[in-house]
């Protein structure tokens, strides 16, 4: 994949701005699908006042070729003629190979068993729980909820019970399931939906990506199905003041990394087949 970053500063003497703006952003993300390995565009207009610059493009092509076949496409060279050059005082341009962003964070992601004491921000918990509940569900009914355990007698109480559904733990491995991280997220589903388990499950994983590109060491922690089907599932309904049955899929142990981030795995070709 490549990516084709430009940098706009626009003349001074434009009358209306914003509509300039409006022009290009429409112009350059429209074509998205009219242009062959134009992958994904995304045009910024508004920035902060220690900007230097006035729009950004940020684009994504298969490869070189692509980038090559795109600078004299007849679709892109009409919208740089009637909406980006005759407003354009000057340009810088970027192009390098890579994954793209979001492709190095799941390359990049793993899972940490080790975290520092220093606790996270409210503000990047709350992203990383927003990421969590953008996550797909099953006929879009949201069966998921994600809860963040303030409470720290309730926190030690799961440690305990989580630790105690385990057994011993496995070697190498300290008797905290939680590995001491500050920030506990825990994921469970109504089981009304019979997409629940489903739904659960991709909430983690998009809260797992949201914690790596936010800087953030997770680690999906197990043995929320049967906390929740015991006395302390009970527990935690009733102070959530929530009814019906619940299913437990899972817990985020969050916080940041006490370790350097492990090296990323070669995917086994295995478990890619075609029939």
């Amino acid at each position: 994949m490549l990516r084709h970053v430009i940098l706009w500063k626009l003349k001074d003497d434009i009358s209306d701005l914003a509509a300039v703006k409006a022009g290009i952003k429409a112009g350059l993300e429209g074509l998205v699908g009219k242009v062959p390995g134009l992958l994904r565009v995304k045009v910024q207009t508004e920035g902060l006042a220690s900007s230097t610059a006035d729009v950004m493009l940020d684009s994504y092509l298969t490869d070189a070729a692509a980038l090559k076949a795109y600078a004299t496409h007849p679709a892109h060279v009409a919208v740089a003629n009637e909406k980006v050059r005759p407003y354009t005082a000057s340009r810088a341009c970027l192009d390098f190979e890579g994954e793209g962003e979001f492709g190095e964070l799941l390359i990049e992601r793993r899972s940490f068993r080790a975290f520092a004491e220093t606790v996270p921000s409210p503000a990047l918990v709350d992203e990383v729980v927003k990421a969590g509940l953008l996550a797909p569900t099953g006929r879009n009914q949201q069966s998921s909820l994600v809860i963040r355990i303030d409470d720290p007698a309730l926190k030690e109480e799961i440690r305990a019970e989580n630790a105690r559904i385990m057994g011993a733990p496995p070697p190498g491995r300290p008797a905290d399931p939680f590995y001491a991280a500050p920030v506990m997220l825990m994921v469970i589903a109504n089981k009304k939906n019979n997409t629940a388990t489903y739904d659960g499950s991709l909430t983690m994983g998009n809260m797992m990506i949201k914690a790596h590109e936010l800087g953030l060491a997770s680690c999906w922690i197990h043995r929320a199905k049967e906390e929740m089907e015991g006395p302390l599932g009970a527990k935690i309904l009733s102070r959530l003041g929530l009814e019906g049955e619940w299913e437990g899929v899972g817990h985020l142990a969050l916080g940041y990394a006490a370790t350097a981030l492990p090296p990323p795995r070669e995917i086994n070709p295995a478990r890619y087949r075609a029939i």
